[in-house]
């Protein structure tokens, strides 16, 4: 199984993963296969991340299926806030506020 993300972002991270060697998977009965934790961190998979299975030549390629995205959420006192996914960089004033602007 070789990781090939197509989100830019992701490169970085899993080169460093790949730095470490291979990893192997052994597939159940079921043929459900265990992503090694090394694997899932380096890519910020959570339980329930959708992956999209993909053949080529050989290689199974495993990509997520949607990028996660900030979501509203209610806040502290019931107005709306923004809430970032697990592993996104941080937010800054500026950035929201042109993403506000965008949606106006």
């Amino acid at each position: 199984m070789i990781w090939q993300p197509r989100d830019v972002g992701l490169i970085a991270e899993v080169s460093h993963v790949r730095q470490k060697g291979m990893s192997t998977a052994t597939l159940s009965t079921k043929g459900q296969l265990v992503i090694p934790t090394r694997f899932r961190k380096a890519l910020s998979l959570q339980p329930g991340d959708e992956l999209q299975l993909t053949l080529e030549g050989r290689r199974l390629v495993l990509e997520r299926k949607s990028p996660r995205r900030a979501k509203l959420a209610p806040g502290k006192f019931g107005r709306p806030v923004l809430v970032a996914p697990s592993g996104a960089p941080r937010m800054t004033t500026a950035t929201v506020n042109a993403m506000l602007d965008e949606l106006s």
